[in-house]
């Protein structure tokens, strides 16, 4: 009797932009891939960006839209989702990924696309005032602090663009950086055209204050190490991501907790791949992040055994 075709010949570990690409271009090149999210959350951290730019395309569009269109057409090109994270990944002589439901999958190829959690601040008051004033997504909770005060932690891509956000509804956006604003010229072009935007430079949070609710920040100057107190009733720290790989064996992982890849987007073990976020020496634009997804897809269908 002939042995039962294997029903997850890639599977693919998480449903942001690259694991989308990825699900969605192997399952067009022909093979049976099963995506993998437990978090509900498909597009990652995008699906809660109000407007995507970047992409080479017409019309505007949000994050979750785009998301939304890459998971439809993922499930008509044959992609199984499996609403489910993953609890480890074990690479013997037999490939095995074993979900948090305890069931064991034995793909021949492996897509690891799990991206980063946005990083805490890991000061007091943080963890008690989240969602009561303390936000990581301007496009969802700004319509809370209209007419308010917010503060802004980060200078990178991601903070600017949120203080963009906040700057359209809030009566004034602080933003507070260590050093110099590093996101695109654009972004920071656009932020310069707010007058209702301010910075203290060289300066972090290191304390939440409020009660039932944030009141202000406490901050502490890099250089000098003096501390001053702000007013605000809101607050949306981006300063930066940890990759989600901790279902990931150790031997693929760099000291800061990413996977590493060679040039062709595989790790060290040549059926395992990972791309986006999770990944060393990603670019972190949404153009790259989608066509790596492509590429491993490519990568992975040449792998298999046909």
């Amino acid at each position: 009797m002939r042995p039962l075709k294997n029903l997850c010949e890639i599977a693919v570990i998480g449903a942001g932009l690259a694991g989308l690409s990825a699900a969605r271009h192997a399952a067009h090149l022909g093979r049976l891939v099963t995506l993998f999210e437990g978090s509900g959350l498909y597009g990652g951290l995008l699906a809660t960006v109000g407007e995507v730019d970047g992409l080479a395309v017409p019309g505007r569009f949000s994050g979750q839209d785009l998301a939304i269109h890459l998971l439809q057409d993922a499930r008509k090109a044959g992609v199984q989702v499996a609403e489910t994270a993953i609890a480890k990944i074990e690479m013997d002589q037999r490939l095995t990924v074993t979900d948090l439901e305890n069931k064991c999958h034995h793909p021949e190829a492996i897509i690891i696309a799990s991206g980063a959690s946005l990083r805490k601040l890991g000061v007091p008051g943080e963890e008690e005032l989240i969602g009561r004033g303390v936000s990581r997504c301007a496009t969802c909770d700004g319509g809370f602090f209209r007419g308010q005060d917010v503060v802004v932690v980060g200078g990178g891509d991601g903070a600017v663009h949120e203080a963009l956000v906040l700057a359209k509804t809030s009566r004034r956006v602080i933003m507070v950086c260590r050093s110099p604003l590093k996101a695109k010229r654009d972004y920071i072009e656009k932020l310069a055209a707010r007058e209702n935007v301010s910075f203290i430079w060289e300066s972090e949070v290191s304390a939440i204050l409020g009660d039932d609710g944030v009141s202000g920040v406490r901050l502490r100057n890099v250089k000098d190490g003096t501390s001053s107190d702000i007013e605000c009733q809101g607050l949306f720290p981006f300063i930066g991501g940890v990759p989600n790989a901790q279902f990931v064996p150790a031997s693929l992982l760099t000291a800061t907790g990413h996977i590493k890849t060679t040039a062709g987007l595989a790790t060290s073990h040549s059926r395992v791949f990972a791309v986006g976020a999770v990944r060393a020496d990603y670019g972190g634009n949404i153009v790259q992040a989608m066509a790596e997804g492509v590429g491993a897809a490519e990568a992975a269908a040449r792998l298999l055994v046909h």
